[in-house]
Formats: C-alpha cells, structure tokens, sequence
C-alpha cells in the first residue's frame, strides 16, 4: 500500500493551505503544511492505528517507511547514495541540541559560530561551556571580513564552526563554503542549519563540503510538525550523547553496548511516522515544481524589495540574497508594535525580530504567494509606519 503521490497537483489552490481571511507572511516561522502532505501523514496514521504500530504488519512498515524518509531526504539534498548517512529528528532543534552536545572535541575546545543564528543553534553551543568548551560569537558584516575572522578563530585554534545556510534574522544566504574550506584545512568540524534553507534555495551536501547539516520540515518544505533530520558525512566519527533502542546493534545486561554503525545511532526511540510520510509526499511536491521555486521568490523579492524601498524601512539584509526572507528596520523604531497592528486591524502576519542589537520586522514569503499580497502587505505597513510616525 502506498500513501504518497509521486505526481500530485501543483497549482496554487491545490497547494495553499490557509483560510482567505488574512494575509501570511511568516513562512520562516512555519509552512504551513500542504494539504496534500497533511493528508497522506493522517491516511497513514488512521491505516497504521487499524493493524497496530508493534504488530508484524506494523512494524515492518513503520521501519520500511523511515527508511524510505531517509532515503528520499538525502537525495534532495544532493547526497542520493546517502540515506545511511541521514538520522530522522524532530526537529532542527533536536537534531542541533544532538549534534553539538556529540561533537568529537578535545577537553577545552574552541567553537566559533556566528550572531546569526537561532536559538536552537546558540543554546546548545553555550551549554558545551558547562564541560569546559570555549565560545566565540562572530558577527557577519561583508563576506570577506566574516571570512577573515573565521580564519582567524581557526587559527586560534577552533576546532568546530556552527553555522545557518540562510540567517533567521536577515535572510541571508552566508558563505557556508568557504567557512567549511577553512575548517577543512584546519581539520575541525563544520555543523550547518539549513532549517531556513531547504525548500527555498537549493541545497548540495557534497557542494557546501561540511561535516554534518541539520533541516527540518515545517518551514519551507511546506510539511507536519515534528519533522527533521541530521546529515553526517561519517557517522562513526561521533559518539551520540543520548541513546535509546534504535540507536543500538546489540547490547547486554553488563552494560556492553554496540551502536548502530550508520547515522541511526543518533535515533533514540519511537517517532510519529505519519509525519514522515507526510514529509516524503512534501518532497514529492517540490520535485514536481522544480526550479519553479526558487524564480518565483526571486520574483516576489523583487516586488516585495520595491515595496519598502518607498517606506521609511532600512533593509538589514542584501538585495541580491536569493531568499524570501526581507528584514527591515523602521526608522522610527517601534517595529513590535508595527507587527501587533498590522494583526489587530488588517489581519496581515509577519514577525518581529528582537533583541539588544536590532528591532525590526521579518516578511518572509514563498511561492504560493501572489503579487496582490504583495501589494497589499505594502499598503499595510504604508499604513501603520503613517501611524507609527
């Protein structure tokens, strides 16, 4: 029996899932999920709760359908040989929170990674300092000086570089590989979150050159909650920090254990297979739309970019980043409060993004989108920065 449509419909209709009375621009936050994708996850979940999950049937296809998710997985992110070489998370949290906590370092180590990142990445890099580790925060100014001060954290001695493809704060698209270059050569180990990245812009394991890779499924993969996933060029080259009876060969009753020998001794236990059909029909829909994608948000930045270039809005990222991710700042602050009545009175979402350093509004939008959204979110915020004012 096969849950999953390898020719499904690709029209706008059949692919939006959100009421018509309000205006989404969050899809940084979250997809939301395909219809199509929602439905083969619950088809699936309502046949597997009819023939018992640990019943003989169930189980055979519960671990033929894990198998089939790495599978597909690996191939759309360029490495189609390496489904031994992906472990099925979460979410890009958990699969952060294992990676960095299982990182091969020696006592003492130095990890630089970037103020760009989320949270998911940053508080499991801090935690590595409860055992000793060192951090150092790098901020992202033009390429070159990034780089430079990569280099030079290398060169102090840096033994591991935690980075996103695409920044959550800015949208932009960072110089993955040319920091995993440098952590090549100072044989350290490069993690990259691509939980802004995949389904948006293209993404070649073997092309960024990086140690492991972390993504999930919710955002701009367009599937359920609680999908994601680790890439790990050698697997066997980590301890994992949390085992469970799926990240084991064999063990005994004196405490002798023998780990999977693939990227699966990072699984721990049961997860919620129907998410994970749903994320291989998800993936079924971007091979069908193709390089549709990414012209279309190169369309819409385009449009969107126009837009609050006429308002009193300093872009934060670069007008070339090929994402649909816009960040502004408005010039007379209160960027929170823009956000609030942009929701209150014209039912519009995007997002404030906070902290000592920036006050700004993310737009963050995808495909599906029109130019009269577009068109309308500009009116809005024309509307509330006159207000602001």
């Amino acid at each position: 029996m096969t849950f999953v449509d390898d020719r499904p419909e690709t029209s706008v209709q059949a692919l939006n899932a959100l009421n018509d009375d309000f205006l989404y621009f969050n899809v940084a936050g979250s997809g939301p999920t395909f219809p199509i994708a929602q439905r083969a996850a619950e088809a699936y979940r309502t046949w597997m709760n009819g023939v018992g999950m640990f019943s003989h049937v169930g189980y055979e296809s519960y671990n033929a359908e894990l198998s089939a998710t790495r599978a597909d997985l690996a191939s759309f992110i360029g490495d189609p040989e390496g489904a031994s070489r992906i472990a099925l998370a979460q979410s890009a949290t958990d699969g952060l929170n294992t990676l960095i906590a299982s990182l091969p370092l020696e006592p003492g180590a130095l990890i630089v990674t970037t103020a760009e990142e989320h949270p998911a990445a940053l508080l499991p890099v801090y935690r590595r300092q409860d055992r000793g580790d060192r951090v150092r925060v790098v901020a992202l100014h033009d390429d070159e000086r990034f780089l430079a001060d990569v280099a030079q954290a290398f060169n102090d001695g840096a033994q591991a570089i935690v980075l996103s493809l695409v920044s959550c704060r800015t949208g932009r698209r960072l110089p993955v590989e040319a920091a995993a270059k440098l952590a090549r050569e100072a044989g350290a180990i490069s993690v990259v979150d691509c939980a802004q990245a995949l389904g948006q812009i293209p993404v070649d394991v073997r092309a960024l050159g990086v140690d492991a890779m972390v993504f999930l499924g919710h955002k701009w993969l367009h599937g359920p909650l609680a999908t994601g996933a680790t890439w790990i060029a050698d697997p066997g080259r980590w301890t994992p920090s949390r085992v469970g009876w799926r990240s084991r060969a064999d063990h005994d009753l004196e405490g002798h254990m023998t780990l999977n020998d693939d990227a699966t001794r990072f699984e721990i236990g049961t997860v919620d297979v129907a998410a994970f059909v749903g994320i291989r029909q998800a993936l079924a829909v971007h091979r069908a739309l193709g390089a549709w994608v990414g012209r279309r948000v190169k369309e819409l930045r385009t449009r969107v970019l126009a837009a609050v270039s006429e308002l009193p809005l300093d872009l934060l990222g670069r007008a070339d980043d090929p994402t649909g991710i816009v960040v502004v700042q408005p010039r007379s602050g209160g960027a929170a409060e823009i956000v609030q009545r942009a929701w209150d009175e014209d039912r519009v979402v995007i997002k404030h993004v906070g902290d000592q350093s920036m006050d700004a509004i993310r737009i963050s939008f995808w495909a599906l989108h029109r130019d009269a959204d577009v068109d309308r979110l500009s009116a809005v915020l024309a509307k509330q920065l006159t207000v602001r004012a």
